[in-house]
């Protein structure tokens, strides 16, 4: 298996192979980089498609998981195979790093499934590069090239939603924690410390509350001189104490 080199790419370029709509000034020694295209997907928004050309550029929002489709159309022949990865540009400003590979016999757009792991919101002009392609020639001509349905002809990027899966779906995998377990493990580690202080707070808070409500009654008993007043002052306090218990333990619970 040999990679070509700038000129070989260059040359398939000319013959109407391996890029299509492509411009030598994105050629490098042995790739050619991809520049962003005016459409994308928002995966974390219900795999919304975005067309970006009115704004021009693309813009990834924080945790956002992304598609971003080339301009670059690419033609992989039979006898070869063609490896994508992402810029170091990119995933040195937050966005996850990309490393896949094109089919023999591939024609279209690329899609590049990247996320963006910064805090930040991330523009990419339209036109900027945003991933390099090398292409090596296989020992032979495969018998079975890609045939399979690409989403950005299609108007729907084929997302496998079936492997996705919500925490109730899974709660009694043994590989599972808590709810609240696992949501503090995505967490950074100062967030979920103080959040943690945060709840142990609010349970003394808790506490004390029911505790004052328990005194009050103890303390309206002792004062009180009609009896019937008295009997029903605590049973209307320890009642009013039941319910704010069992309001706390419900709220715990759905928690």
């Amino acid at each position: 298996m040999t990679t070509l080199a700038d000129s070989e790419i260059k040359d398939g370029m000319g013959c109407g192979s391996l890029i299509r709509g492509g411009t030598a000034a994105q050629l490098g020694p042995a790739c050619y980089e991809l520049r962003m295209g005016s459409v994308y997907y928002d995966l974390t928004e219900g795999d919304k498609r975005i067309d970006a050309a009115d704004h021009g550029t693309v813009l990834i929002k924080p945790s956002h998981r992304v598609v971003l489709i080339t301009l670059e159309e690419v033609d992989i022949p039979g006898n070869m195979i063609a490896r994508v990865i992402s810029k170091g540009s990119l995933f040195s400003v937050g966005l996850s790093p990309v490393s896949t590979y094109a089919d023999p016999g591939f024609a279209g757009n690329l899609g590049i499934v990247t996320q963006n792991l910064s805090d930040k919101y991330i523009q990419i002009p339209i036109g900027e590069p945003i991933a390099k392609i090398e292409f090596s020639t296989l020992s032979s001509v495969v018998t079975r090239p890609y045939r399979g349905q690409h989403g950005f002809q299609t108007k729907i990027w084929p997302i496998r939603h079936e492997l996705q899966k919500t925490y109730n779906e899974v709660r009694d995998d043994p590989r599972v924690d808590s709810e609240e377990a696992e949501a503090y493990k995505v967490l950074p580690r100062a967030t979920a410390d103080a959040l943690r202080q945060i709840q142990q707070r609010q349970r003394i808070i808790n506490a004390a509350i029911l505790l004052a409500l328990f005194i009050n009654a103890l303390v309206l008993a002792a004062v009180s001189t009609n009896f019937l007043n008295t009997i029903v002052s605590i049973v209307t306090n320890l009642v009013s104490t039941a319910i704010v218990g069992a309001l706390m333990w419900f709220t715990r619970t759905k928690d």
